[in-house]
């Protein structure tokens, strides 16, 4: 009864960080597609700066993208490791410590993914501006 607490907000903030990194993914696939629709689109009529600038930002936008689905697997493979755990009857501090490093790493990953999508975005938008203000 004591770790109720604990396991509720455990809970509440796996759905959450699950939430925000599909968030994440879904703006990352937006932007992506926007740029590369804007760059095939006006392939003819874009200068070299806004056009470097732009594909700079769709690299950091792969990595974002690639950063979710590392951070999905590695999610996955967490669950299993603790479900595991738990059908083993595996006291809950020992769960814990054995899981630890995946947690850390997931939330490596999610960070990697969120920086690299800020980075993505502002870049773009660098780039939007480079070829408005040119």
């Amino acid at each position: 009864m004591e770790n109720e607490p604990y396991h509720y907000w455990r809970d509440v903030q796996r759905t959450q960080l699950g939430i925000s990194a599909n968030l994440f993914m879904i703006f990352a696939s937006a932007i992506f597609g926007y740029v590369v629709n804007f760059l095939v689109t006006n392939r003819n009529t874009i200068d070299d700066c806004p056009k470097t600038t732009l594909s700079i930002s769709l690299i950091f936008l792969l990595l974002s993208l690639l950063f979710y689905s590392l951070f999905t697997h590695n999610r996955l493979k967490d669950f299993r490791k603790t479900a595991k755990l738990y059908r083993a009857n595996c006291p809950e501090p020992d769960i814990r410590d054995k899981t630890s490093e995946l947690g850390n790493l997931t939330w490596n990953l999610y960070d990697f993914q969120r920086y690299s999508l800020i980075a993505g975005f502002g870049i773009s938008l660098i780039g939007f501006c480079i070829y408005i203000y040119s």
